[in-house]
């Protein structure tokens, strides 16, 4: 019973919000989770990354690009897409069965992507346990 009460109180103490994973300490998704956007044949991209952390860890991270399912990923992982100059809109839902399904918004954000640049985005839960993706500028 202690133990119990001991993991309550330090997960309260942590709260529901996920961990920043920098781009730089993710690992790339593995290539049967990316579906979309992998071709090369742009300067320009955009990397999203997923925290790292306890809260919806057992579920999958759903990427969109522009309304397609493109990826799917497991904390601390990345993936890069590539695609054309301008506006793209990014987004991310929480994926599976259980309480992977329960918050079936999915969260999105226009991302301009100018001539050769290189973009991040950041997929996490943040304090009050709601799901979110935003630009971020960690590398």
């Amino acid at each position: 019973m202690r133990k119990l009460f001991l993991f309550f109180a330090v997960l309260g103490i942590i709260g529901c919000s996920t961990s920043v994973t920098p781009p730089s300490q993710a690992s790339f998704a593995p290539s049967d989770r990316v579906f979309k956007f992998q071709q090369m044949d742009s300067t320009q991209s955009i990397t999203v990354v997923r925290d790292s952390g306890f809260i919806g860890g057992g579920c999958f991270a759903s990427v969109y690009i522009d309304g397609q399912l493109s990826a799917k990923l497991e904390p601390k992982e990345k993936v890069r897409f590539y695609l054309p100059r301008g506006e793209h809109a990014v987004g991310a839902a929480l994926d599976g069965r259980g309480l992977c399904g329960a918050n079936e918004a999915r969260q999105e954000r226009y991302i301009n992507l100018g001539e050769g640049e290189n973009k991040y985005v950041r997929v996490f839960i943040d304090e009050g346990g709601d799901f979110d993706i935003r630009p971020t500028t960690l590398k």
